[in-house]
């Protein structure tokens, strides 16, 4: 299996000079430690003998002198420590600079790589997943991997240099005492592979969990209306607080294996240092051999703790990369055939067939039993059924959003498999049952799906929508920011801005997902009036919640359990007195409930309550 770093190699072979350059100067910061010591013993070395001048023997002279430095290595020293000093800083600057360079570029590149990829991805994968988890991936995931990597580059070039350099001016100083670091390393090292193992572990569950944070917000606080109208702020505070409790908890594991392996380290270091001030005095090391030695393994002991450091460092950017590459390796379960045909390359009819076509999700059982039927050119197709009949499915088939799992489907005699999925949606307008705005203004929400489109073609579609009229009321007009879903907007409002949207994209098949239910009459007229505008001339699918827009169908397929069970226009299934007409005498008489007391229940044969449920149709 491919590391991470050969998995990240892609995104950062671009940027080698920039990395090339960060090495350099990396490699340059490590370098100039060795001038420091030299610069170091250089002027160490001149107080032992300047000590022994100045001090003569007690027996004869009584009174001591004070000890003298030769001024010009002293003066030769500040000089050197100087130009050490903003050495040092141009280098450390240049690898920061060119490092975070890198890093944010190689951040930016995964970021679109991994948002490119979840919109080639099929829509059952979305069904799957937890929008907060996939923000996670987004969000937290690449925000750790780039900070992680950040230190982990800096660490893993600057840390091995200085480490060699000190260690190197270690054994020229005192190669006994130098011996000392082959004692201690054994036990750092093994200390450094255990915590690593454990690292990787926790941090691979603090990431689980985070995610599972991001998903608990987004999704409670997308629904704060329900929460509030139901009066469940104090479980959801509580629910929160089981959760966001257990994130400290896997939080706190990391921290507490890096918290115990560094002064584990030190511990085992400040041996060392003993050991070593044990050999020099033993030895009769000179002080200035011994204050530059204890300089460079001081140096290399931070050194050595950065790179125990690094292989924990090292595994939480493993668990977050693997955490993005899971994302990227994801197939989408839809795609294009290697030779599928571009629909913009020819002239669209909008003839739809549904041939034997089976499917189920997954490894279910089939939802549609081999359906088959036509919808031709112009032509307005309602689906009519309980919930779980199959509408929504076979809906989602026509965009692709799902293949058949057996027969075809097509459009004009093409195989909806061998066309270019963008090529085919390009065709297609829909106005869901939800309706799904987003966050600014009405004219980009009527323009999504026709970014070229101007402000008259804009106010055109709006105007034949109905809702060109509220939206000139507005202080903004159509620049009106409409908050995140179009909350500043009614329900009727949403609807006809989603019609606005589909009449600007001119499809030649259409589907309507209606739902008017929830409006009230007024707009609802408006909603159905701007219905028909948006269905003349094009190829329609309706799924049917409400009879108010069935009328308007040329057929009604009606569903049950994956079957077409019944096939007509809505008098001749009226006539027929099976499941639809079973269905347009219960939702008859649910309109009927809300009207004023006193008002006589329709009682009497069948045919009145068909008469009367066609009034009410007719009235809309």
């Amino acid at each position: 299996m491919r590391t991470y770093f050969q998995r990240l190699a892609p995104y950062w072979k671009p940027h080698r000079k920039a990395m090339a350059m960060a090495v350099l100067c990396t490699v340059l910061s490590g370098a100039l430690m060795g001038v420091f010591y030299w610069l170091l013993y250089n002027v160490l070395g001149e107080i032992p003998g300047a000590l022994a001048a100045a001090t003569p023997n007690v027996t004869t002279a009584p009174t001591p002198v004070q000890p003298r430095l030769d001024a010009g290595k002293f003066g030769f020293f500040l000089v050197g420590m100087f130009v050490w000093m903003v050495a040092r800083a141009v280098v450390d600057f240049g690898r920061e600079y060119y490092i975070q360079r890198v890093w944010q570029r190689i951040l930016a590149a995964l970021r679109l790589d991994l948002f490119r990829h979840f919109q080639g991805l099929s829509i059952g994968f979305f069904e799957k997943r937890r929008t907060g988890e996939l923000m996670s991936r987004m969000t937290n995931d690449l925000g750790a991997l780039q900070s992680i990597m950040t230190d982990a580059l800096i660490a893993l070039v600057r840390a091995p240099i200085e480490v060699v350099i000190s260690i190197g001016a270690m054994f020229v100083l005192s190669w006994k005492m130098s011996l000392i670091i082959f004692i201690i390393l054994p036990p750092i090292a093994w200390l450094v592979n255990r915590a690593g193992t454990r690292m990787r572990k926790a941090t691979k569950e603090l990431q689980e969990q985070t995610a599972e944070v991001t998903h608990f917000l987004q999704e409670k606080i997308s629904a704060m209306r329900l929460v509030q109208t139901f009066g469940m702020r104090n479980y959801e505070i509580e629910q929160f607080s089981e959760i966001n409790n257990l994130a400290y908890r896997r939080s706190m594991r990391p921290v507490r294996i890096q918290a115990t392996l560094g002064p584990t380290i030190d511990f085992v270091a400040y041996l060392g240092v003993v050991l070593v001030l044990w050999v020099s005095v033993t030895n009769g090391v000179d002080f200035a051999a011994l204050g530059a030695f204890l300089m460079a393994m001081h140096r290399a002991a931070g050194q050595l703790r950065v790179l125990a450091n690094l292989n924990n460092t090292l595994k939480k950017g493993q668990a977050a990369a693997d955490r993005l590459f899971e994302m990227l390796d994801e197939q989408p379960q839809v795609k294009d055939a290697p030779n599928a045909i571009d629909l913009n390359a020819r002239e669209v009819q909008g003839h739809l067939v549904f041939e034997d076509v089976r499917f189920a999700y997954g490894d279910g059982a089939d939802v549609l039993n081999g359906i088959s039927f036509e919808i031709k050119p112009g032509e307005v197709v309602a689906l009519a059924g309980l919930s779980g009949s199959g509408k929504t499915t076979i809906s989602s088939l026509v965009p692709r959003l799902y293949d058949p799992t057996g027969g075809r489907v097509l459009l004009d005699g093409l195989d909806l498999r061998d066309v270019q999925m963008l090529s085919l949606r390009s065709h297609i307008g829909a106005v869901p049952q939800e309706t799904t705005l987003f966050h600014g203004s009405i004219r980009d929400n009527i323009a999504y799906g026709s970014p070229k489109a101007t402000i008259d073609e804009i106010v055109d579609a709006a105007r034949k929508a109905h809702a060109d009229e509220f939206i000139r009321q507005l202080d903004d007009g159509y620049e009106t920011q409409i908050g995140e879903r179009g909350a500043m907007l009614s329900g009727g409002q949403r609807q006809r801005i989603a019609i606005a949207r589909a009449l600007l994209r001119n499809p030649k098949i259409l589907i309507l997902d209606e739902a008017t239910s929830a409006l009230d009459a007024e707009s609802e007229s408006l909603v159905q009036d701007a219905l028909g505008t948006l269905m003349a001339g094009r190829t329609t699918l309706i799924i049917a919640h409400r009879f108010a827009t069935i009328w308007r169908a040329n057929r009604i397929l009606v569903l049950d359990a994956g079957n077409v069970i019944e096939e007509g226009t809505h008098q001749e299934l009226l006539a027929q007195k099976g499941q639809y007409f079973r269905l347009y005498q219960m939702q008859a008489f649910m309109d009927r409930q809300p009207s004023e007391e006193g008002e006589q229940n329709a009682e009497g044969d069948t045919g009145e309550d068909e008469q009367d449920g066609d009034r009410q149709v007719a009235n809309r």
